[in-house]
C-alpha cells in the first residue's frame, strides 16, 4: 500500500456514521473514475492501535450511561475555536500520523472525523505536507470542532450549515452542499425487496438504534409496539446480540427482531415510519428513502442538533418519552395523511442530496 494511495479517507468508529459516510464517498468517487486508488483508514488505528478498541468501548459506555458528561465535552469542542493546541499528547499523535503519511504518500486526504481534520491541518501548517484536505461534516452541525485552518474544501449537509460556516469566516467557495454522503443503495430508484413477508394492510414501523445500538433494553418498550392495532414493527438490533435474543424469546406476533443486516435500504423502502436516534447518516438515509421520522428521546449533542433540523423541515416528530412516542404512533396510524406531508417534505430535501458534485469536486481537487 505504501506510496500508492491517491485518496486517503480518514475516519473513526465513534459511532458507525463516520465510517458509513467514508464508504459512501469512496463509492461515489469510484463511480466516476474507477482508476482512483482510495483507502479508508481509522485514524485511531494509526495513532493508538493497541488502545483504540478499549477507547471505543469506553465511548459506547459513556453515551449510553452518561450522555450529560459526553455533551459537556461535545459543546466545549463545538464552541471553542482554539481547542487544538501543541500539548504533549497532541504532538505525540502528530508525529505518529506524520510517519504514517510519509510512508503511504497520499495525493489527497478526505476526513470524516473532526480530530483527523485538525491533525492534518496542523501538519500542513508546519510545512510537512501540502496535499489537499477535504472535510466531510457528518451531522447537520457547524461547530468549531469541524473547522480546520488548512482545509481545502468542506462537504456539508445543508445550505443552513454553509451559511453558518460563512459567518465563522470560511470562504464561500470552499463549502460544497452535498447532503450527508450515502451509500449508493439508498439512492437508487429501484431498491430490492427484503425477504420479510409484511402485511400489506398494516402500518410498518421500523425501529433502529444507530451505529452504537442505542435502543431501549426495557421489554415494555417493545411490548407496547406489539399491542398497537394494525401495526407491524421491525426492530433492527444491529450488533446488540443480547437485545436480539431477548426479543426473539418474547416471541411477539407483530414485532419482528432482526440482527445485523445488509438490507437496511430495502427495509426502509418497505416501511412507513422510522423510529430512531437522529444520527446524521440515519437522518439522510431516511430522507433518501422518503421515510418519515419519529425521533425518540435525543440526548447527545449532535442528536439534538439533528433533531432541530428534523423539526424545522417538518420531516418528522420528536418524542421525549415513551408515552408521547406511542401517542404519536397511534395518531399517525389514524391519520396517514400526515405521513404523506412528511414524505412530500422529504422528497423536496432529497433533491438537494448531490453525490455527483461531491465526486466532481473531489476528483477536480485531486488532479489540480
Amino acid at each position: 500500500m505504501a506510496g500508492n494511495i491517491d485518496i486517503l479517507i480518514l475516519t473513526s468508529k465513534f459511532g458507525l456514521g463516520h465510517i458509513s459516510v467514508a464508504k459512501g464517498i469512496k463509492e461515489h468517487i469510484l463511480d466516476m473514475d474507477s482508476s482512483i486508488n482510495i483507502e479508508i483508514v481509522d485514524v485511531f488505528q494509526i495513532l493508538m492501535p493497541k488502545l483504540s478498541k478499549n477507547m471505543y468501548k469506553f465511548y459506547i459506555d459513556l453515551v449510553k450511561k452518561s450522555p450529560e458528561i459526553y455533551n459537556r465535552f461535545y459543546y466545549k469542542k463545538s464552541q471553542n475555536e482554539h481547542l487544538y493546541t501543541d500539548k504533549f499528547f497532541y504532538k505525540y499523535n502528530l508525529n505518529r500520523l506524520k510517519k504514517y503519511l510519509l510512508d503511504v504518500k497520499p495525493k489527497m486526504i478526505i476526513s470524516t472525523f473532526p480530530t483527523a481534520s485538525h491533525y492534518i491541518s496542523n501538519l500542513k501548517e508546519k510545512g510537512f505536507f501540502s496535499m489537499p484536505l477535504i472535510t466531510c461534516i457528518t451531522d447537520v452541525v457547524h461547530g468549531w470542532e469541524w473547522i480546520a485552518p488548512n482545509c481545502s474544501k468542506y462537504f456539508v449537509a445543508t445550505e443552513y450549515v454553509k451559511n453558518k460556516m460563512i459567518e465563522k469566516g470560511i470562504e464561500k467557495q470552499k463549502i460544497i452542499v452535498t447532503g450527508i454522503p450515502l451509500r449508493k443503495e439508498f439512492l437508487i430508484k429501484e431498491k430490492g425487496i427484503s425477504s420479510l413477508n409484511l402485511p400489506k394492510d398494516h402500518l410498518i414501523i421500523m425501529v433502529m438504534g444507530g451505529g452504537v445500538g442505542l435502543l431501549p433494553e426495557d421489554q415494555e418498550f417493545y411490548r407496547r409496539f406489539n399491542e398497537l392495532g394494525k401495526v407491524t414493527t421491525i426492530v433492527l438490533t444491529g450488533k446488540n446480540r443480547e437485545l436480539l435474543a431477548k426479543l426473539v424469546e418474547m416471541d411477539m406476533e407483530r414485532v419482528i427482531p432482526i440482527g445485523y443486516t445488509d438490507e437496511v435500504a430495502s427495509l426502509m423502502a418497505q416501511s412507513d415510519i422510522l423510529v430512531t436516534k437522529p444520527g446524521g447518516i440515519t437522518v439522510f438515509e431516511a430522507i433518501a428513502s422518503e421515510l418519515p421520522l419519529v425521533v425518540y428521546n435525543p440526548k447527545l449533542g449532535q442528536e439534538l442538533e439533528n433533531a432541530k433540523f428534523i423539526a424545522q423541515n417538518s420531516i418528522g416528530i420528536i418524542a421525549l418519552d415513551m408515552d408521547s412516542l406511542y401517542s404519536i404512533i397511534k395518531d399517525l396510524a389514524d391519520n396517514t395523511g400526515e405521513i404523506g406531508i412528511y414524505k412530500k417534505n422529504m422528497a423536496a430535501l432529497k433533491q438537494k442530496i448531490n453525490m455527483r458534485v461531491l465526486g466532481e469536486e473531489a476528483i477536480k481537487l485531486l488532479h489540480k
